[in-house]
């Protein structure tokens, strides 16, 4: 019979535990993987118990002294099992995988992803029972309930510029009404030119741009005015004509692309952009 020599086997042993989860301290405190969930939780009063954030997750400011677990795409897995939370809290965009991993070694993985307000509200909610704070999730739901009613009540009855968003150039893509932007470009006051796509964020045709004659663009896709301006057939679309084409200078992306409660911040600043007299 042969015998595993006791050199290898005892690197069997430590491999198989530097995969499991940390059982030498009780699981304390969460692990937030999504920029999102950090801003709810921050704004919930949770932050003094998060024990680490990926490199994304940048707002309020004051989390750039949380550890980091690697970024958004790129999890580090050896990380969050040393420091053995109680709760990862990871999104459904991109991280899944992750998601399913850390939930194989025995971590308790909440994912958090809202679509739409009303679906953000649901999971300000369901936040607040993960992490005892159900008083204070259901006041910050009732203040951006409140502020949301305002600011549709602001532009009831106006006229609605027809709004072009560009998230990427190459391809061409931009946002359905479906989507979360769509909903705060339409909570705002204005009228997205593709309110259907195959899905949220879709490529879109060139052409269907021109056609559409935006009052209206909101341009993510890193292109400057210049280079927009040479398109083939935009020079004379009227955001383009009249000046009312914007960008991350003049509108922050992380209040309308974020579901968290800046996206109120964020239809506000939208409706500036959308009844103001341009630049």
């Amino acid at each position: 019979m042969k015998y595993i020599k006791p050199a290898l086997a005892l690197l069997l042993i430590l491999l198989v535990f530097s995969c499991k989860k940390n059982v030498s301290k009780p699981p304390s405190g969460y692990v937030v993987l999504s920029p999102e969930v950090a801003e709810i939780l921050c704004a919930m009063g949770v932050q003094d118990d998060i024990v680490a954030v990926t490199e994304e997750c940048d707002f309020p400011p004051t989390l750039a002294e949380k550890p980091k677990v690697g970024n958004f795409s790129t999890i580090d897995k050896e990380a969050i099992i040393a420091l053995n939370p109680a709760i990862i809290f990871a999104s459904a965009l991109e991280q899944e995988g992750s998601a399913a991993e850390l939930k194989k070694l025995g971590y308790r993985v909440e994912v958090i992803y809202p679509k739409s307000l009303q679906a953000l509200s649901e999971e300000i909610i369901r936040l607040g029972e993960l992490t005892g704070k159900v008083n204070q999730a259901k006041n910050l739901v009732a203040q951006m309930d409140a502020e949301l009613t305002h600011l549709k009540s602001k532009v009831a009855g106006k006229p609605r510029p027809k709004v072009y968003l560009e998230i990427y150039r190459d391809p061409l893509m931009s946002v359905s009404d479906a989507s979360f932007v769509g909903e705060l470009i339409e909570a705002a006051g204005g009228d997205n030119i593709f309110p259907t796509l195959e899905r949220d964020y879709a490529r879109v045709n060139p052409e269907a741009v021109i056609n559409a004659k935006p009052d209206i663009m909101i341009c993510y896709s890193k292109d400057t005015l210049s280079a927009i301006r040479t398109r083939k057939g935009w020079k004379d679309i009227p955001a383009i004509r009249n000046k009312r084409i914007y960008f991350e200078t003049d509108i922050n992306p992380d209040l309308i692309q974020r579901a968290t409660p800046r996206s109120m911040t964020g239809i506000r600043q939208l409706q500036k952009l959308f009844f103001s007299a341009g630049k």
